[in-house]
């Protein structure tokens, strides 16, 4: 027979559910009308207590006005006088002293008047009115009877203010007691009236309308019955009237809005409103529509006897009641919703409880099919749920292990085996509700060990941590694949390691050879030779220059493989080093018939911060390579402003020829190390294609990219972006002014781009600048001139060096277009040798490429040295009279093993005049700087014995044990990778020169540290 028990179960949870859907939407009803009611009653009070502080408020000023008004203006000895004479007179012969004490304060009462307070009235001791500045004609009638406020002053000669109903119209009292010493002369009264007290609460509660009604049973009884008519029973209560409601008098209030008149009428019909006012209590209540709800509020008023004798009434829009009711209804609905929600839940609950039984039966399936090891723990640590891949990793029974501590039985992770539980890392991790994930070791049965990847997770009970689940794997593979990962990684930082210190033996072995030949080739070329002997030294000279070129490519390749280049941030000059750059290839562009032009935007900034050195090698081999791959036409360096933020400017540097152009798809196998176009370009151009490699490298260090756009047989642009720092410390020179001396320039030019680049910038700097484009032009516009006057000829000419005279003969005919006095440039090829007629012709030599701003500065150093008294010319080349003398010769000790490189070195020192002493090795160095007395010292590196570093270590701890002054050293070695320079540095050397020894380097690094006293040592 089947159960029946599951569905009467059912039926009866849906019973109970239908019941309590039925019971909790009245119970919620009730509570929701409850909050509702209470969150307006506390509105409400907020509203009666604002009324209350906005009512003392504004009495307070004017309570303030009013005593200032009598400790200034009535508390006088004047005043006081006045009031005694007429205190002890009586009749008409108190007029004198009533006529003065309006004169006296008339000013005073219709500033009174201005301000809102209506009444200033002087009254004598016995309570008589003396003087009523409203109404002056009415005087002599005693007060006492009538007015409690004067009465208590006569009484208590102390200050009274506060409500009091008046015969006319009621108000607001301030009465000052006048005393003059212990007597009592009488006393002074101002008044205010409700549309003063309005105003100043409407000032400070513009949102609020204000009203006020007086008790009828306080009011009556003092009016005059001929002013009855004046006041109108209320519409809000008939026990309570309206002061002059037609507003007949200048200073009664308006009569209510008509909405408010609209709310007077529904509250005559609450009987909670006429009950609270007989009752004279402070309350509020809301009334009005849904769409327009208000608060009125209610604030009774006591007169000066302390009984209450009038109402306040505010009344104020009050969207917060709307929002109320609307809040009200829509918690009505979402309670209804939420029940109806949480009925159906409850069905769904019901519906889906067998549905988890189902799905927990099909979980622990899952669970038993997985590869990776699972278990389950309580709180304590014990095993309450294993599946089958656990248990046969473990080589554990299901029931030897399901109760048990799991961390005891299987976790290795101290030195003796298994430490505590609470020591164990798992589980202290998953006790302080983290999650765990690492590398562990477990234990089989028969007490072998194998490492794990452990996956570990809290499981909750509300807040409380009840267990963890934890999922295990073996991974005794993947150690094995690491540890042979491991020793592959180390071979390949060996082989590495290796490689950079191949090449770094590489390079110092090539080096010292190098400094042989060029350093001997370079002293031979300074020797007798006939033609064909210096061309054949030339052609080694170039050879091994080309042969460094490749050297040193390779070097910074490696430094760049080993990520050891780095930039330096240093102030430069952009202008000096884009110059200094072109025109070290503009020989080799001039053999071959190109112009190398230099186009900078004149809004560039000319002093920056960065890697010059690392520029200039950029620049280098992109217009190296461009000179290369153009046989006809110009080279262009191109350098303008992209961007320009605070203190930074970005710059965009291109280099653009007219060459052969590169195919879209060779054109990202340029940036490969090693690669090139392809490999013809390799056999008729040659070189080693890392030139644009390293400089790609070395524009992305400085924060660029170098990018290509190329067109075969139109030519190419490599370009790039750089953000540097403006240098702030060194400002742009000005440029030089014109003067009034200023005339006619002429550029006599042969290319068309260099002719119009400098024409545009002497023309931004403010000269008369014209065109020329051949020697046959020039000749026609000199000679055109030679009859004008002296302003009509040219002032400075600049112009090819082969256009000038070539000749004495022809110089005559380009002197009758010149000023007398002109200046004449001549731009001269880097590899060009000028004619001695044409030196004596030109006022200077300009090599190319030049900046407009070279050709102004050249102008105005020519016309400066034409001002000097002996008007001696720069440009030939004069010895000064005084002769400049020669430096001292020095007495150094060069530390060299190598046979060729000590007779070059001895070559070249005793050539610039220095005395030469040669060591060895280190160890014969240090005897000899014991024995004898030296001026420097160059020092190599790698020699037998003791090399140079260590020699330098301990030369420098003998100076400081014996005190001896500091003996320069210099390392000349050819050991030039990243950081060599560093090591010789801080072993105590004061200078640094890479093999080939450059002879201007040495000189410069010589002059440098050229000691300014006596040899040092021995």
């Amino acid at each position: 027979m089947p159960d029946r028990r599951p569905p009467q179960i059912h039926r009866q949870a849906r019973g109970w559910a239908l019941a309590a859907f039925l019971v909790l939407p009245l119970i919620g009803t009730w509570l929701l009308h409850s909050s509702q009611q209470e969150k307006q009653a506390l509105h409400e009070e907020q509203h009666t207590q604002e009324l209350a502080t906005i009512y003392q408020a504004s009495l307070q000023t004017y309570a303030k006005a009013t005593s200032i008004l009598f400790s200034e203006r009535i508390k006088q000895r004047e005043i006081l006088t006045l009031m005694d004479a007429a205190s002890q007179a009586s009749g008409e012969a108190q007029i004198p002293y009533r006529a003065r004490l309006y004169q006296l304060l008339s000013p005073t009462y219709r500033n009174l008047r201005e301000l809102g307070i209506r009444q200033l009235h002087f009254q004598t001791a016995n309570g008589d009115s003396f003087l009523r500045f409203h109404e002056p004609q009415k005087y002599g009638d005693n007060l006492l009877a009538i007015r409690p406020s004067i009465r208590q002053v006569l009484e208590t000669r102390q200050p009274v203010q506060g409500f009091e109903a008046g015969r006319v119209k009621s108000g607001f009292r301030f009465v000052y007691p006048l005393l003059d010493g212990d007597r009592l002369l009488g006393a002074v009264e101002t008044s205010i009236g409700f549309l003063a007290i309005r105003d100043a609460m409407q000032q400070l509660e513009p949102s609020r309308e204000f009203h006020f009604v007086l008790a009828s049973e306080r009011t009556l009884p003092v009016l005059f019955e001929s002013e009855r008519w004046l006041y109108g029973e209320s519409k809000i209560h008939p026990g309570f009237l309206v002061e002059d409601p037609q507003v007949t008098l200048p200073d009664s209030p308006a009569p209510p809005s008509p909405r408010v008149a609209a709310l007077d009428l529904e509250l005559a019909g609450n009987a909670t409103v006429r009950r609270a006012l007989g009752e004279f209590r402070a309350f509020s209540l809301s009334v009005g529509s849904s769409d327009d709800p208000w608060v009125v509020s209610f604030l009774p008023i006591d007169d000066i006897s302390g009984r209450p004798s009038a109402y306040i009434i505010a009344y104020t829009k009050a969207p917060f009641i709307g929002v109320l009711r609307e809040e009200f209804w829509t918690q009505f609905g979402l309670m209804l919703a939420t029940l109806g929600a949480l009925f159906f839940l409850f069905l769904r609950l019901l519906a889906s409880r067998e549905r988890l039984v189902q799905e927990q039966r099909n979980l622990i399936a899952v669970t038993e099919t997985m590869g990776d090891g699972l278990y389950v723990l309580d709180e304590n640590g014990r095993v309450v749920l294993v599946n089958a891949a656990a248990l046969e990793l473990l080589g554990l029974e299901r029931t030897a292990l399901i109760g048990q501590v799991g961390h005891y039985l299987f976790h290795r992770h101290g030195a003796d085996g298994c430490g505590p539980l609470a020591e164990c890392p798992i589980f202290r991790a998953v006790s302080n509700g983290r999650h765990f994930f690492g590398e562990e070791r477990f234990t089989r049965t028969d007490g072998s060990s194998f490492p794990v990847e452990v996956s570990s997770t809290p499981l909750y009970q509300g807040r409380r941590i009840a267990g963890s689940v934890t999922a295990f794997r073996d991974i005794t593979r993947r150690k094995e694949d690491e540890s042979r990962l491991r020793q592959a990684i180390a071979s390949a930082e060996a082989a590495n390691d290796a490689k950079s210190q191949f090449v770094a033996n590489m390079s110092h072995e090539i080096r010292t050879p190098m400094n042989g030949i060029l350093g001997l080739t370079a002293l031979t070329l300074d020797t007798e030779l006939d033609a064909t002997q210096r061309q054949y030294l030339e052609l080694v000279r170039q050879s091994a220059e080309s042969l460094m070129i490749i050297l040193n490519d390779i070097l910074d390749f490696s430094k760049m493989e080993a990520g050891r280049m780095h930039l330096e941030a240093t102030p430069f000059r952009l202008r000096e080093l884009a110059l200094g750059t072109a025109r070290v290839l503009s020989a080799r562009a001039a053999e071959k018939g190109l112009e190398v032009l230099i186009d900078i935007a004149p809004e560039v900034p000319d002093g920056l911060v960065g890697d010059p050195g690392r520029l200039r090698q950029v620049l280098l081999n992109l217009i190296g390579n461009a000179i290369k791959f153009t046989e006809q036409g110009e080279v262009i360096l191109r350098i303008a402003r992209a961007a320009a933020g605070d203190g930074q400017c970005r710059l965009r540097l291109s280099v653009i020829d007219s060459g052969i152009g590169i195919p879209h798809d060779k054109q990202a196998a340029i940036f490969d190390a090693f690669g090139q176009a392809d490999a013809s370009v390799t056999r008729r151009f040659g070189g080693t294609g890392l030139g644009l490699t390293i400089s790609r490298e070395i524009v992305r260090l400085m924060g660029g990219e170098l990018s290509l756009d190329s067109v075969p047989g139109e030519g190419s642009n490599f370009h790039f972006e750089l953000e540097l720092p403006v240098d702030r410390d060194r400002p742009e020179p000005p440029p030089l002014p014109p003067s009034e001396n200023d005339g006619l320039w002429l550029l006599a030019i042969r290319n068309d781009r260099l002719r119009k680049l400098l024409a545009a910038g002497l023309r931004r700097l403010g000269r008369q600048v014209q065109l020329c484009a051949g020697s046959g032009e020039l000749r026609q516009r000199l000679q055109a001139l030679a009859g004008h006057d002296e302003a009509g000829r040219y002032a400075v000419l600049v112009a090819e060096q082969e256009w000038l005279p070539a000749s004495f003969a022809e110089m005559p005919l380009f002197r009758g277009g010149l000023r007398p006095g002109a200046v004449v440039l001549a731009l001269t090829p880097m590899n060009a040798t000028i004619p001695s007629a044409t030196r004596n012709f030109a006022s200077r030599e300009l090599p190319k490429p030049l900046l407009a701003e070279e050709l102004l500065a050249a102008e105005h150093e020519v016309r400066a040295i034409a001002r000097r008294p002996d008007k001696r010319r720069a440009w030939h080349g004069s010895t000064p009279v005084a002769a400049v003398a020669a430096p001292a010769t020095l007495h150094i000790l060069l530390v060299e093993d190598n046979p060729i490189n000590q007779r070059l070195a001895c070559a070249l020192l005793e050539k610039q005049g220095h005395c030469v002493s040669l060591a060895q090795h280190g160890q014969e160095a240090l005897e000899m700087l014991a024995d004898a007395a030296f001026d420097l010292v160059l020092m190599d590196i790698q020699m037998p014995v003791l090399d140079g570093l260590e020699t330098t270590r301990q030369w420098r701890a003998r100076e400081a044990a014996e005190g001896r002054r500091p003996l320069p050293i210099i390392a000349m070695t050819a050991n030039a990778m990243a950081g060599d320079r560093e090591v010789c540095l801080a072993a105590g050397m004061d200078g640094y020169v890479a093999k080939p020894v450059s002879v201007a380097t040495l000189n410069a690094e010589i002059e440098r540290l050229r000691p300014t006293t006596g040899s040092v040592g021995g």
